[in-house]
């Protein structure tokens, strides 16, 4: 007992010696503070400060790469000279750049049939033109298969991209070979007209999709009742739906899970049954129920301007469409939903038919630190904020910005399908036009192009570029 008395009149000796020492070493503000905590507090304070904070690893330095000049290739002037925030923060990323690496970067405008050309005979005179070239749809398949590309996966350890955006850069191979930041959660979709579907006392598009009700079917439904002779001359003059058989057919497909071409097998696809599925309803669309307006003779331009202009209810397209197309030429108000789900889809689909993506040239020298270069040059950071603050200038609702945006989650990308710049689509395109006429059906018109089609893509993955599509 008198052990333990003498040993606790030792620790508040002690106590006390250090809080006077403290107060000694402290200003008076220092000394009142530390003078009404506890004695306890006091020495876990004391304690902390002589226990030294955990070092963080420094980053190891940049590459210097000795003023090098990166060049980079686009088929456009990419040089971000305007006065909006987007180039004035896109000016930033490059001066750190710059100075981070000891470099300069420099943009450069190849015109587009000549890049895919240019690529290839720099690469084999090892003298590449550019570090980082944009290529156009398509372009990348020969370049790949034909060892112009240097594969990219040993680069992508701690990358910012996507893990799906990264495999798709694959372009089912078993090497990474593009560069490319992210992609657009929902590009495409079903613009409607508001006043049409309101008149005719029918759910529109938005109201069924919140219905879990919006489907080939609930579409077709609605084009049938919205097909209607107004003037009474025994003609339909408003239709339920207008479009390009190009992009009908190509979307149909995808809303039913279907693709073109099978990227890992090398194959054309758009004989499967999911596809045929879709080019069949695409056929009665406008032979059976004849509820799409013909064209008269732009099938590109006139289904917009007959959506603009109030003559039919649904225009299937894309967002990049709504400036210069539909905006400030509407007459009605309108809305945007997703692709309505074909009969095997079990959630709604988009469709990326074809890409374009940044590639390093084989024989650039340096390329793990080229692709950080790359990567600090974009826009992580910001590109879902800077997309929906253009679609809230461009989209006419919240409804049809959070569909834009998929929100909800419940559009899924199609990843695996791309035909673009393979020669595909052509041959499918000279069947679909003659089909949607009653000219041919679907069946004959596959069986005839199927063949030359999927002898178009071997031609582009050997090499050899036909300058088309």
């Amino acid at each position: 007992m008198k052990q333990m008395n003498k040993m606790k009149s030792m620790l508040l000796i002690l106590l006390t010696a250090v809080l006077m020492i403290l107060s000694a070493c402290s200003g008076n503000n220092a000394g009142n503070a530390i003078a009404t905590q506890s004695p306890a507090a006091t020495a876990t304070a004391t304690a902390a400060e002589e226990t030294p904070a955990p070092t963080q690893e420094p980053e190891p330095p940049a590459a210097d790469l000795g003023g090098r000049e990166i060049r980079i290739s686009h088929w456009w002037d990419a040089s971000p000279d305007g006065d909006s925030e987007a180039d004035e923060l896109a000016r930033e990323r490059i001066k750190k750049v710059e100075e981070k690496y000891n470099v300069k970067i420099k943009y450069l405008n190849t015109e587009y049939w000549s890049t895919t050309e240019k690529l290839s005979s720099s690469v084999m005179s090892n003298d590449p033109f550019a570090e980082i070239v944009r290529l156009p749809d398509g372009f990348i398949w020969g370049l790949m298969q034909g060892g112009f590309l240097t594969p990219l996966e040993d680069h992508l350890k701690d990358t910012r991209i996507a893990p799906d955006v990264v495999e798709s850069m694959r372009f089912g191979g078993d090497h990474v070979f593009g560069l490319e930041s992210w992609y657009n959660p929902n590009d495409t979709g079903m613009f409607y007209n508001k006043r049409i579907f309101k008149e005719a006392g029918l759910k529109d598009p938005q109201q069924l999709m919140v219905e879990d009700n919006w489907n080939w079917t609930s579409m077709l439904d609605a084009a049938k009742k919205l097909t209607v002779d107004n003037n009474g001359d025994g003609k339909a003059d408003q239709y339920g739906l207008a479009g390009a058989h190009y992009v009908f057919s190509e979307l149909l497909i995808a809303s039913n899970g279907g693709i073109i071409y099978d990227e890992a097998n090398k194959k054309v696809a758009f004989d499967s049954p999911a596809s045929m599925e879709a080019l069949n309803f695409l056929y009665s669309l406008y032979n059976e129920h004849k509820v799409v307006k013909k064209n008269e003779g732009n099938d590109w331009e006139d289904p917009a301007k007959y959506f603009a202009e109030g003559t039919i209810a649904m225009y299937p397209g894309g967002l990049w469409e709504i400036e210069g197309r539909l905006q400030d030429k509407m007459k009605d108000e309108w809305g945007y939903v997703y692709l309505p789900k074909g009969p095997q889809a079990d959630t709604y689909f988009d469709p990326l038919g074809q890409t374009a993506a940044y590639v390093i040239p084989k024989g650039v020298k340096d390329p793990d630190v080229i692709v950080k270069i790359w990567e600090e040059l974009q826009d992580f950071d910001n590109w879902q904020e800077n997309r929906r603050l253009w679609q809230e200038n461009v989209l006419p609702d919240e409804s049809s910005i959070a569909n834009a945006m998929n929100d909800a989650g419940k559009v899924q990308r199609v990843f695996g399908g791309r035909f673009g710049g393979l020669g595909i689509k052509d041959q499918l395109d000279s069947v679909t036009g003659k089909f949607v006429k009653g000219e041919i059906t679907p069946s004959t018109g596959v069986a005839q192009v199927i063949g030359p089609a999927q002898a178009a893509a071997e031609k582009v993955l050997r090499g050899e570029q036909d300058k088309k599509e």
